[in-house]
Protein backbone atom coordinates (compact mmCIF):
# COMPACT_ATOMS: atom_id res chain seq x y z
CA UNK A 1 0.00 0.00 0.00
CA UNK A 2 2.55 2.23 1.01
CA UNK A 3 4.57 2.27 -2.63
CA UNK A 4 1.06 2.83 -3.93
CA UNK A 5 0.54 5.73 -1.78
CA UNK A 6 3.79 7.12 -2.18
CA UNK A 7 3.06 8.52 -6.07
CA UNK A 8 0.03 9.73 -5.27
CA UNK A 9 1.84 11.67 -2.09
CA UNK A 10 4.47 13.58 -4.86
CA UNK A 11 1.92 14.31 -6.99
CA UNK A 12 -0.12 15.95 -4.24
CA UNK A 13 3.32 17.59 -3.00
CA UNK A 14 3.85 19.05 -6.62
CA UNK A 15 0.31 20.23 -7.38
CA UNK A 16 0.20 21.68 -3.42
CA UNK A 17 3.69 23.39 -4.01
CA UNK A 18 2.54 24.60 -7.71
CA UNK A 19 -0.45 26.60 -6.50
CA UNK A 20 1.68 27.93 -3.62
CA UNK A 21 4.41 29.12 -5.71
CA UNK A 22 1.74 30.81 -8.07
CA UNK A 23 -0.10 32.50 -4.85
CA UNK A 24 3.71 33.70 -3.92
CA UNK A 25 3.41 35.28 -7.06
CA UNK A 26 0.63 36.54 -7.33
CA UNK A 27 1.14 38.15 -3.84
CA UNK A 28 4.63 39.87 -5.10
CA UNK A 29 3.37 41.31 -8.04
CA UNK A 30 0.60 42.72 -5.66
CA UNK A 31 3.24 43.94 -3.35
CA UNK A 32 4.92 45.55 -6.47
CA UNK A 33 2.03 47.02 -8.38
CA UNK A 34 0.89 45.88 -11.32
CA UNK A 35 0.89 48.61 -13.28
CA UNK A 36 4.97 49.19 -12.10
CA UNK A 37 5.48 45.94 -13.50
CA UNK A 38 3.70 46.22 -16.63
CA UNK A 39 5.79 49.80 -17.19
CA UNK A 40 9.21 48.19 -16.58
CA UNK A 41 8.26 45.82 -18.79
CA UNK A 42 7.21 48.06 -21.83
CA UNK A 43 11.22 49.64 -21.46
CA UNK A 44 12.52 46.96 -23.53
CA UNK A 45 13.04 47.35 -27.10
CA UNK A 46 11.96 45.91 -30.24
CA UNK A 47 15.70 45.05 -30.85
CA UNK A 48 16.08 43.60 -27.36
CA UNK A 49 13.27 41.58 -27.51
CA UNK A 50 14.50 40.29 -30.99
CA UNK A 51 17.85 39.61 -29.84
CA UNK A 52 16.14 37.17 -26.98
CA UNK A 53 14.04 35.26 -29.22
CA UNK A 54 17.46 34.86 -31.04
CA UNK A 55 18.71 33.83 -28.00
CA UNK A 56 16.67 31.70 -26.71
CA UNK A 57 16.95 29.17 -30.13
CA UNK A 58 20.85 29.42 -30.16
CA UNK A 59 20.00 28.15 -26.08
CA UNK A 60 17.97 25.14 -27.49
CA UNK A 61 19.64 23.90 -30.38
CA UNK A 62 22.89 23.94 -28.08
CA UNK A 63 20.87 21.34 -25.67
CA UNK A 64 19.81 19.57 -28.82
CA UNK A 65 23.78 19.56 -29.81
CA UNK A 66 24.56 18.38 -26.22
CA UNK A 67 22.19 15.14 -26.38
CA UNK A 68 23.00 14.62 -29.92
CA UNK A 69 27.05 14.31 -29.32
CA UNK A 70 26.07 11.90 -26.14
CA UNK A 71 24.70 9.58 -28.45
CA UNK A 72 26.29 9.83 -31.99
CA UNK A 73 28.97 7.72 -31.52
CA UNK A 74 26.57 4.58 -30.11
CA UNK A 75 23.79 5.11 -32.07
CA UNK A 76 24.71 5.70 -35.88
CA UNK A 77 21.42 5.09 -36.93
CA UNK A 78 19.94 8.04 -35.03
CA UNK A 79 19.87 10.84 -37.91
CA UNK A 80 20.34 14.91 -36.28
CA UNK A 81 16.57 14.89 -37.73
CA UNK A 82 14.73 12.55 -35.68
CA UNK A 83 17.12 13.80 -32.41
CA UNK A 84 15.95 17.68 -33.02
CA UNK A 85 12.58 16.55 -32.80
CA UNK A 86 12.98 14.37 -29.82
CA UNK A 87 14.45 17.33 -28.24
CA UNK A 88 12.00 19.99 -28.79
CA UNK A 89 9.22 17.19 -27.65
CA UNK A 90 10.82 16.89 -24.62
CA UNK A 91 11.17 20.99 -24.45
CA UNK A 92 7.55 21.08 -25.06
CA UNK A 93 6.57 18.79 -22.37
CA UNK A 94 8.62 20.68 -19.51
CA UNK A 95 7.55 24.10 -20.37
CA UNK A 96 4.26 23.79 -21.93
CA UNK A 97 2.28 20.98 -20.61
CA UNK A 98 1.18 21.09 -17.69
CA UNK A 99 2.28 17.65 -16.97
CA UNK A 100 4.08 16.04 -14.19
CA UNK A 101 5.53 13.65 -16.99
CA UNK A 102 8.52 15.47 -17.79
CA UNK A 103 10.25 15.72 -20.84
CA UNK A 104 12.78 13.48 -20.32
CA UNK A 105 9.99 11.03 -20.55
CA UNK A 106 8.93 12.01 -23.75
CA UNK A 107 12.84 11.83 -25.25
CA UNK A 108 13.08 8.50 -23.45
CA UNK A 109 9.56 6.96 -25.11
CA UNK A 110 10.18 8.91 -28.77
CA UNK A 111 13.67 7.27 -28.64
CA UNK A 112 12.67 4.05 -27.74
CA UNK A 113 10.04 3.72 -30.42
CA UNK A 114 12.32 4.69 -33.25
CA UNK A 115 14.19 2.00 -32.33
CA UNK A 116 17.21 2.98 -29.46
CA UNK A 117 17.92 0.84 -26.70
CA UNK A 118 16.13 1.51 -24.13
CA UNK A 119 18.97 1.58 -21.10
CA UNK A 120 20.85 3.53 -24.14
CA UNK A 121 18.92 5.52 -24.24
CA UNK A 122 17.87 6.47 -20.38
CA UNK A 123 21.65 6.34 -19.98
CA UNK A 124 22.01 8.59 -22.49
CA UNK A 125 19.46 11.19 -20.74
CA UNK A 126 20.99 10.73 -17.55
CA UNK A 127 23.99 12.01 -18.70
CA UNK A 128 22.81 14.73 -20.75
CA UNK A 129 20.92 15.76 -17.21
CA UNK A 130 24.51 15.17 -15.27
CA UNK A 131 26.50 17.59 -17.78
CA UNK A 132 23.99 19.88 -17.90
CA UNK A 133 23.96 19.78 -13.87
CA UNK A 134 27.76 20.26 -13.77
CA UNK A 135 28.00 23.48 -16.56
CA UNK A 136 26.00 25.30 -13.84
CA UNK A 137 27.36 23.95 -10.95
CA UNK A 138 30.69 25.65 -11.85
CA UNK A 139 28.72 29.13 -11.89
CA UNK A 140 27.97 28.98 -8.41
CA UNK A 141 30.70 29.87 -6.84
CA UNK A 142 30.28 33.14 -8.74
CA UNK A 143 27.13 33.48 -6.30
CA UNK A 144 28.91 33.31 -3.43
CA UNK A 145 30.49 36.87 -2.84
CA UNK A 146 26.90 37.95 -2.70
CA UNK A 147 25.33 35.08 -0.73
CA UNK A 148 27.78 35.58 2.09
CA UNK A 149 27.80 39.54 2.16
CA UNK A 150 23.99 38.93 2.53
CA UNK A 151 24.12 35.51 5.45
CA UNK A 152 26.30 38.48 7.22
CA UNK A 153 23.80 41.03 7.11
CA UNK A 154 21.31 38.71 7.96
CA UNK A 155 22.80 36.36 10.46
CA UNK A 156 19.54 34.46 12.06
CA UNK A 157 19.57 33.58 8.50
CA UNK A 158 22.36 31.67 9.39
CA UNK A 159 20.81 28.40 11.23
CA UNK A 160 18.72 27.64 8.15
CA UNK A 161 21.31 26.21 6.18
CA UNK A 162 21.75 23.35 8.58
CA UNK A 163 18.21 22.20 6.70
CA UNK A 164 19.70 21.82 3.32
CA UNK A 165 22.64 19.01 4.30
CA UNK A 166 20.13 16.48 4.18
CA UNK A 167 18.88 17.06 0.92
CA UNK A 168 22.90 17.43 -0.33
CA UNK A 169 23.38 14.24 1.44
CA UNK A 170 20.76 12.55 -0.96
CA UNK A 171 21.84 14.03 -4.14
CA UNK A 172 25.07 12.49 -3.60
CA UNK A 173 23.90 9.31 -3.01
CA UNK A 174 21.93 9.72 -6.23
CA UNK A 175 24.56 10.74 -8.53
CA UNK A 176 27.10 8.09 -6.55
CA UNK A 177 24.40 5.38 -7.45
CA UNK A 178 23.98 6.93 -11.38
CA UNK A 179 28.04 6.73 -11.74
CA UNK A 180 27.93 3.26 -10.53
CA UNK A 181 25.75 2.28 -13.84
CA UNK A 182 27.01 4.26 -16.35
CA UNK A 183 30.44 3.22 -17.89
CA UNK A 184 30.25 4.31 -21.52
CA UNK A 185 31.03 7.93 -21.46
CA UNK A 186 33.21 7.57 -18.37
CA UNK A 187 36.27 5.70 -21.00
CA UNK A 188 35.10 8.63 -23.44
CA UNK A 189 35.95 12.00 -21.68
CA UNK A 190 36.16 13.77 -25.05
CA UNK A 191 32.48 12.79 -25.90
CA UNK A 192 31.42 14.28 -22.13
CA UNK A 193 33.68 17.50 -23.06
CA UNK A 194 32.26 18.54 -26.55
CA UNK A 195 28.40 17.87 -24.93
CA UNK A 196 29.75 19.89 -21.81
CA UNK A 197 31.08 22.80 -24.87
CA UNK A 198 27.32 22.41 -25.96
CA UNK A 199 26.17 23.17 -22.30
CA UNK A 200 28.40 26.21 -21.56
CA UNK A 201 26.52 27.65 -25.66
CA UNK A 202 23.46 26.93 -23.90
CA UNK A 203 24.47 28.29 -20.35
CA UNK A 204 25.88 31.93 -22.52
CA UNK A 205 22.97 32.49 -24.67
CA UNK A 206 20.82 32.39 -20.86
CA UNK A 207 22.67 34.19 -19.38
CA UNK A 208 22.84 36.85 -22.65
CA UNK A 209 19.12 37.03 -22.46
CA UNK A 210 18.90 37.94 -18.95
CA UNK A 211 21.75 40.58 -19.61
CA UNK A 212 19.71 42.10 -22.65
CA UNK A 213 16.22 41.64 -20.27
CA UNK A 214 18.05 43.65 -17.35
CA UNK A 215 19.81 46.10 -19.07
CA UNK A 216 16.81 47.14 -21.06
CA UNK A 217 14.71 47.31 -17.69
CA UNK A 218 17.02 50.37 -16.66
CA UNK A 219 19.25 48.13 -14.61
CA UNK A 220 22.74 46.90 -14.50
CA UNK A 221 23.89 43.48 -13.44
CA UNK A 222 27.70 41.93 -14.61
CA UNK A 223 27.33 38.42 -16.19
CA UNK A 224 29.36 36.42 -13.83
CA UNK A 225 26.98 38.32 -11.34
CA UNK A 226 24.01 36.81 -13.61
CA UNK A 227 25.75 33.58 -14.24
CA UNK A 228 26.04 32.82 -10.45
CA UNK A 229 22.50 33.93 -9.30
CA UNK A 230 21.20 31.33 -12.32
CA UNK A 231 22.89 28.80 -11.19
CA UNK A 232 20.94 29.15 -7.45
CA UNK A 233 18.20 29.29 -9.45
CA UNK A 234 18.60 26.38 -11.56
CA UNK A 235 19.44 24.13 -8.39
CA UNK A 236 16.17 25.28 -6.78
CA UNK A 237 14.06 24.58 -9.26
CA UNK A 238 14.81 21.29 -9.65
CA UNK A 239 13.37 20.60 -6.02
CA UNK A 240 10.37 18.33 -6.66
CA UNK A 241 7.87 20.60 -5.07
CA UNK A 242 5.86 22.11 -8.44
CA UNK A 243 5.06 20.90 -11.66
CA UNK A 244 8.02 21.95 -14.23
CA UNK A 245 9.03 24.34 -11.36
CA UNK A 246 6.07 26.57 -12.16
CA UNK A 247 5.69 29.55 -9.89
CA UNK A 248 8.75 28.26 -7.66
CA UNK A 249 11.40 28.94 -10.22
CA UNK A 250 9.68 32.82 -10.98
CA UNK A 251 9.54 33.34 -6.96
CA UNK A 252 13.35 31.95 -6.74
CA UNK A 253 14.08 34.64 -9.37
CA UNK A 254 12.20 37.54 -7.96
CA UNK A 255 13.75 36.61 -4.46
CA UNK A 256 17.39 36.09 -5.72
CA UNK A 257 17.33 39.10 -8.32
CA UNK A 258 16.54 41.22 -6.13
CA UNK A 259 18.37 39.80 -2.69
CA UNK A 260 21.58 39.24 -3.96
CA UNK A 261 21.54 40.87 -7.29
CA UNK A 262 20.37 44.78 -6.03
CA UNK A 263 17.92 44.30 -8.42
CA UNK A 264 14.40 46.33 -8.05
CA UNK A 265 11.26 44.63 -6.88
CA UNK A 266 9.49 45.87 -10.27
CA UNK A 267 12.48 44.15 -12.58
CA UNK A 268 12.97 41.00 -10.63
CA UNK A 269 9.45 39.88 -11.21
CA UNK A 270 9.32 41.27 -14.50
CA UNK A 271 11.94 39.48 -15.16
CA UNK A 272 11.09 36.34 -13.58
CA UNK A 273 7.69 36.57 -16.28
CA UNK A 274 9.37 37.21 -18.91
CA UNK A 275 11.74 34.49 -18.95
CA UNK A 276 8.92 32.29 -18.42
CA UNK A 277 7.29 33.81 -21.67
CA UNK A 278 10.58 33.08 -23.40
CA UNK A 279 10.99 29.28 -22.18
CA UNK A 280 7.13 29.12 -23.71
CA UNK A 281 8.02 30.52 -26.66
CA UNK A 282 11.41 28.42 -27.29
CA UNK A 283 9.59 25.08 -26.90
CA UNK A 284 6.40 25.98 -28.94
CA UNK A 285 8.00 23.90 -32.01
CA UNK A 286 8.06 21.15 -30.12
CA UNK A 287 4.48 20.89 -31.05
CA UNK A 288 5.06 19.85 -33.86
CA UNK A 289 6.72 16.67 -33.22
CA UNK A 290 4.95 15.47 -29.99
CA UNK A 291 1.79 13.79 -31.52
CA UNK A 292 4.43 11.14 -33.11
CA UNK A 293 6.04 10.91 -29.99
CA UNK A 294 2.95 10.16 -28.01
CA UNK A 295 1.03 8.40 -31.08
CA UNK A 296 4.38 5.67 -30.48
CA UNK A 297 5.16 5.98 -34.10
CA UNK A 298 8.66 4.10 -35.67
CA UNK A 299 10.87 4.55 -37.82
CA UNK A 300 10.55 2.55 -40.84
CA UNK A 301 13.31 -0.06 -40.39
CA UNK A 302 14.12 0.55 -37.12
CA UNK A 303 15.11 -1.92 -35.33
CA UNK A 304 12.34 -3.48 -32.50
CA UNK A 305 13.70 -4.02 -29.07
CA UNK A 306 13.25 -7.31 -27.16
CA UNK A 307 9.96 -7.77 -25.16
CA UNK A 308 11.60 -9.59 -22.57
CA UNK A 309 14.24 -6.73 -22.08
CA UNK A 310 11.75 -4.21 -21.70
CA UNK A 311 9.91 -6.24 -18.93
Amino acid sequence: MSVKRRPQLNLIIRWVGTLLSLAVMVYLLSQVGWLEAWQTIRQLTAWRIAAVLVLVFVSRFATFGRWYTLLKDQTPTLSMADSLKLTFAGLFGSNVLPTTIGGDVLRLAGAVRLGLNTSLAAASLVVDRLVGMTGMALMVPFSLPALSAYLKAHSALQPAGGMALPIFARVKRGFQKIFDDLRFWSRHPLILLKALGFTFIHQAAIYLIIRILVEGMGETLSLWQIAGIWSLTYFISLLPISINGLGLQEVTITNLYTVLGGLSSAASISLALILRLVWLIGSLPGALFIGEVLAGKTRVGAEQSDPKEEM
